[in-house]
C-alpha cells in the first residue's frame, strides 16, 4: 500500500489518540447523545468539550474532527492543521480558539447541506488524556407551502400538491371519515441542485356525491406537519369540467357577446341622433331663403307703394 505523507501524519495522530485513550480511562469528553438536526443552508455548532484538569497545555493539544474517514477540522502545535481538510469543508468550519482552555472544542460548521449529514467523531489528546466520541449529524429543512393543482376529466378531479424541503416526507391521503386513500393515489420524489427533494402527491377523486379530501405531510426531523382539507362539490366539480373542455367555445361566445353589444348600442345612438338632430328638408331651406329676399327689416323688397 502506497502512503502519502499527509496519510501518514494522519495515521499517527489516530494511532496516538488510540493509545493514550487506553493509558487513562477517567479522561471523558462529552459529545451530543442525540443527532444533531442541522437545518439545510444555516450554521450549526457540533459540540464537543472535554477536561482540562489543573493545568492546560494548548501546544501538546491535539483535535481533530472526522466525517467517517474524511477530515473535517484538525488542530495542533498551537494552531489549525488545514493541509488534511477534505475541500468539502474548506471556509466552512473553525473552532472557538479562545473557549479552548476550558474544554470546549466545539467545531462551528457554516452552510450545511444534504451531504453533510452523517456521522461525525471528535478526537481530544491533552497531557492529561485521550478519547474521541461519534455522534450523528441530520440535515432537514422545512418543507414549502403546498402548491395545489387541480385538473378535471370526465373521470373525475385530480389534486396535485407539490412542495420542497428534506428529508423524504411522510405523505397521507385521507377522506372525510379518516379512512386511508393511499391505493388512488400517486407520489414522486425528485433531487433539485440542491440536495433537496421536490415531493409531488396527486389524488383523483370520481365525479359523484359532495366529498371531503385530507392531505398530510409531515417532516419528522423537524416535527414539521402539513395539513390541508379540501371539499368538494359535484356541481362545482361539473362547473369546472365543462370550463376546462370548452375554453375556446367559451371564448368566440365572449366575443360574439361583445359584437352583438356594441351593435346594439350603435343602432340606439344613431336613433338618437335623428331624433335629437332631424336632418334638414331642402324644400324648406328653400322656401325659407325665397321670403327673406323678399323682406328687409320688414319692408316687402319688390312692389313699392306711395
Amino acid at each position: 500500500m502506497n502512503w502519502t505523507p499527509r496519510r501518514a501524519v494522519l495515521s499517527f495522530i489516530f494511532s496516538l489518540l488510540e493509545f493514550c485513550s487506553l493509558c487513562n480511562a477517567e479522561f471523558v469528553i462529552r459529545v451530543p447523545r442525540a443527532p444533531l438536526v442541522a437545518i439545510h443552508g444555516h450554521s450549526t455548532v457540533l459540540s464537543c468539550t472535554f477536561p482540562v484538569g489543573g493545568a492546560f497545555d494548548l501546544a501538546s493539544s491535539i483535535i481533530t474532527w472526522q466525517r467517517h474517514l474524511e477530515v473535517v477540522h484538525s488542530f495542533y502545535h498551537g494552531r489549525d492543521q488545514l493541509d488534511l481538510q477534505s475541500r468539502r469543508y474548506a471556509n466552512r468550519t473553525s473552532l472557538y480558539h479562545s473557549e479552548l482552555g476550558r474544554g470546549n472544542a466545539s467545531l462551528w460548521l457554516d452552510r450545511t447541506n444534504p451531504e453533510d449529514a452523517g456521522e461525525y467523531t471528535c478526537s481530544i489528546s491533552t497531557l492529561i488524556g485521550s478519547q474521541k466520541k461519534s455522534f450523528p449529524l441530520k440535515i432537514a429543512a422545512f418543507y414549502t407551502e403546498p402548491h395545489l393543482q387541480v385538473t378535471t376529466s370526465p373521470q373525475g378531479v385530480e389534486l396535485k400538491l407539490t412542495s420542497r424541503g428534506y428529508p423524504t416526507p411522510k405523505v397521507r391521503w385521507l377522506d372525510g371519515t379518516g379512512a386511508e386513500l393511499s391505493n388512488k393515489t400517486q407520489t414522486a420524489l425528485l433531487r433539485d441542485a440542491q440536495g433537496l427533494y421536490e415531493v409531488s402527491s396527486s389524488l383523483t377523486q370520481e365525479r359523484g356525491a359532495n366529498s371531503t379530501l385530507i392531505f398530510i405531510l409531515q417532516n419528522r426531523d423537524l416535527g414539521q406537519e402539513i395539513r390541508r382539507e379540501f371539499s368538494l362539490q359535484s356541481e362545482a366539480a361539473g362547473i369546472s369540467s365543462h370550463e376546462s373542455r370548452s375554453g375556446p367555445n367559451a371564448v368566440l361566445a365572449v366575443c360574439l357577446s361583445a359584437f352583438l353589444m356594441l351593435g346594439i348600442l350603435g343602432i340606439m345612438l344613431f336613433l338618437w341622433k335623428r331624433k335629437c338632430f332631424p336632418r334638414p328638408d331642402p324644400e324648406a331651406d328653400r322656401e325659407e331663403a325665397s321670403s327673406e329676399q323678399k323682406l328687409v327689416n320688414g319692408t316687402p323688397v319688390h312692389g313699392w307703394t306711395s
